[in-house]
């Protein structure tokens, strides 16, 4: 009963690590997602509007050149959006971080049971294969939304600095 605890126990470990990694790079897309969003759309306000036209009629210096060149980065902004589609990895990172929470949870009542004796060997054998099948879809669909070394960093400062309340012996593999 040990190693199958010691492998639930790994599964939830992993999970929560997943889940944080995943949680932290939809908070990274969805930032830049507004760093690229909420210029563009007023840069788009300014160059589209009537104001530029007033401001520069007659101007025959560099000033001229303001909206061609806000129109430039405008289009420039919007190409990044659509090519980095940030919204759409925002929201399957936060699908796959709740996968992996859902993951977290069932080890956890399993944990729970096998305390208190309340499941049968066979039973626990088939919801442990169960978990494993269930990370296996989690773990290719993730493929999709690559986290980066600083997702990781950042959850396990956050899990270390007391962000889940887990304790130590939870957390020791």
């Amino acid at each position: 009963m040990k190693n199958t605890k010691d492998k639930i126990k790994r599964i939830k470990v992993d999970s929560l690590y997943g889940k944080k990694k995943h949680f932290n790079a939809a908070d990274r897309k969805e930032k830049q997602h507004y760093w690229i969003g909420i210029p563009l759309i007023v840069i788009n306000v300014l160059t589209g509007s009537v104001l530029f036209y007033v401001l520069t009629d007659g101007v025959t210096n560099w000033i001229k050149f303001i909206p061609l060149v806000l129109a430039l980065i405008a289009a420039l902004l919007s190409g990044f959006q659509t090519f980095l589609n940030l919204q759409k990895k925002v929201e399957g990172h936060r699908r796959v971080g709740n996968k992996y929470l859902a993951i977290m949870k069932r080890c956890d009542r399993l944990q729970a049971y096998i305390e208190d004796d309340a499941i049968k060997d066979k039973h626990l054998i088939e919801s442990v294969e169960e978990i494993a099948n269930e990370i296996e879809v989690i773990n290719k669909e993730a493929e999709s939304f690559p986290t980066s070394k600083s997702d990781y960093e950042l959850a396990k400062k956050g899990i270390e600095s007391g962000e889940e309340s887990y304790t130590e012996s939870e957390l020791e593999l």
